[in-house]
């Protein structure tokens, strides 16, 4: 049964299963219009009292501020996780669930709004398929006595699809789940930086690339000059080249280099 159909959002409520579906139709354009939508997620959730939500994400692309994640978790995470209506699976996971597809990192921004560093105790599961996220809230996932027998992250190479893109499968405990697509996250562009800026970083000689070393592990300028044993003088004209073959404008744009040094 259909219960709200906004902008962007829409809601149905399974009665059968006590259980609310929120499904984001387009991705809003800014803040203000995402938080008008969740303020009216709020109040049928108030409303119709579901002990299950599941929240499918496919179409939702915005990325949403820092200060309207902070507003999320007192407005509305916070008044639903404390309403205590919200049943927990026997995992000890709230019965909230996040379908966010295959391509994770275009959401994790959308994810990182719930991660339990906001919330406290709050926690919700994550679901490529809307398939399984149901299985779960209808818990026919034998789960009971279950233990993971290896609590480390496994990683599985799964072949080459037909667009020649390589494919690999990880596994993690779900608790995890936050830290290890972030910490994969930053991986990957860490590597993109790399590969974009490896020219460029070439063109540096030895004393610049152990000047530059330095600079992105926050020495000054004399704390250098001390440790390669020449002038403070030559310091700054080591900075002055590196900054115009890397192209920097920004003092910030150098410490991206980092991931050219253990």
């Amino acid at each position: 049964m259909e219960v709200y159909n906004g902008p962007h959002l829409i809601i149905k409520y399974e009665q059968e299963n006590s259980r609310l579906i929120n499904t984001w139709k387009s991705s809003p354009t800014n803040d203000a219009a995402y938080r008008e939508e969740l303020i009216e997620h709020l109040h049928i959730i108030q409303k119709i009292k579901p002990s299950q939500v599941m929240w499918l994400l496919k179409n939702l692309t915005f990325k949403v501020g820092d200060v309207t994640k902070i507003w999320v978790d007192e407005n509305i995470s916070k008044p639903i996780f404390k309403a205590g209506f919200i049943a927990k699976n026997q995992t000890g996971f709230d019965q909230v669930v996040f379908v966010v597809g295959h391509d994770v990192l275009s959401y994790i921004e959308v994810i990182s709004i719930f991660k339990e560093s906001y919330l406290n105790g709050f926690k919700p599961k994550y679901f490529v398929t809307e398939i399984e996220a149901r299985n779960w809230l209808s818990e026919e996932f034998n789960t009971k006595g279950y233990k993971d027998k290896d609590p480390k992250l496994a990683i599985t190479f799964k072949g080459i699809d037909d667009n020649g893109k390589v494919v690999f499968e990880f596994r993690e405990q779900a608790s995890k789940f936050d830290s290890t697509i972030n910490s994969f996250k930053t991986l990957v562009e860490q590597n993109h930086f790399m590969r974009s800026n490896v020219e460029k970083y070439s063109f540096l000689t030895p004393r610049e690339k152990e000047t530059l070393k330095f600079v992105v592990k926050g020495y000054t300028n004399k704390q250098i000059s001390e440790k390669m044993y020449v002038s403070h003088h030559t310091i700054r004209t080591h900075r002055n080249r590196i900054w115009k073959k890397l192209e920097i404008k920004h003092f910030s744009d150098c410490l991206k280099y980092d991931c050219f040094f253990d």
